[in-house]
């Protein structure tokens, strides 16, 4: 089981928690190999998040997003990431970040889980870490 903290603006914390928001954009991907199980723990970060780690979902695939990719592609990109057409333009190239089962925990600061700060983007953390965690959800 790999497990990686990852930072979330609102309002797209409470997209993947709702289940809403299907597909994550990220500059880089873990390595991951075939048959890997990846949880992610959402840390929602920005001036009007709550700091704090939020919830979690299952990683289900990660995908190279093209510069140009075909229009078809864009468009579920633009419905599933919750994204503009012009944010995606100005974001690409990208990995998509397929996530599915989205569960809400108790808020938890990272000091629980021996954390200083938040990722830029997204960190792994320890099996005990996570088992912290497994223990908030509400």
């Amino acid at each position: 089981m790999i497990n990686i903290l990852l930072s979330v603006r609102r309002p797209f914390s409470g997209k993947i928690l709702s289940g809403e928001k299907k597909w994550e954009l990220r500059k880089n991907a873990p390595r991951l190999n075939k048959g890997d199980s990846v949880t992610l723990w959402l840390y929602e970060s920005g001036k009007d998040g709550k700091r704090a780690i939020i919830g979690k979902c299952r990683l289900v695939v990660t995908a190279s997003l093209y510069l140009y990719p075909p229009k078809g592609i864009s468009e579920l990109a633009i419905k599933n990431a919750c994204v503009t057409e012009e944010h995606l333009r100005n974001y690409l190239p990208c990995y998509v970040w397929g996530v599915q089962d989205p569960v809400r925990i108790s808020t938890v600061p990272l000091s629980d889980i021996g954390l200083t700060r938040p990722p830029q983007s997204w960190q792994y953390i320890s099996p005990a870490q996570a088992a912290i965690l497994e223990r908030r959800i509400a």
